[in-house]
């Protein structure tokens, strides 16, 4: 029981310390979205 503790240890480290930097760069590197395009304009005002 006692190397089943320590082999879970080693597992939720290892995928702790391998999901931590995707989600800090993630969060800190978001970029704005670009501006959406024009979809709907008023012809009628157009000269």
């Amino acid at each position: 029981m006692n190397e089943g503790w320590i082999v879970l240890a080693i597992c939720l480290v290892f995928v702790v310390g391998a999901a931590l930097p995707l989600i800090s760069k993630r969060e800190n590197d978001r970029a704005p979205l670009p501006p959406g395009k024009e979809t709907l304009r008023d012809w009628r005002n157009e000269k």
